[in-house]
């Protein structure tokens, strides 16, 4: 029997423009996930309970396909509802942001 290879993590940090960048040093990495602030939306739906963030993760499993360094999470619905959506880009992530909130206001007026 084989055994289980345990997946490696890519780790990023981001450029100038907020681009992903592979570093391959962990001490490196850490520092900058710790001096940096790694939030980039976060909205609050008071009434709902709702929180919907999307942020820098900097890390990505490898051979997953595609890294996705950035996600978007949605917090406070019931739990089939707490989803979690990875993206490539920072506008990418911004855009999964926007159409998450687009249907969680339309779930929520159907109530």
């Amino acid at each position: 029997m084989k055994p289980k290879s345990v997946p490696r993590k890519r780790l990023y940090i981001l450029d100038e423009k907020n681009d992903p960048v592979e570093v391959f040093d962990f001490s490196e990495w850490s520092r900058w996930m710790s001096e940096n602030d790694l939030i980039f939306r976060r909205t609050l739906m008071e009434e709902s309970g709702v929180t919907i963030t999307t942020r820098f993760r900097g890390v990505s499993e490898t051979g997953s396909g595609e890294p996705l360094p950035f996600v978007t999470r949605v917090a406070g619905m019931q739990g089939r509802d707490n989803e979690s959506y990875g993206a490539r880009a920072l506008d990418e992530a911004l855009e999964q942001h926007e159409r998450t909130l687009q249907k969680i206001l339309r779930m929520l007026a159907r109530r």
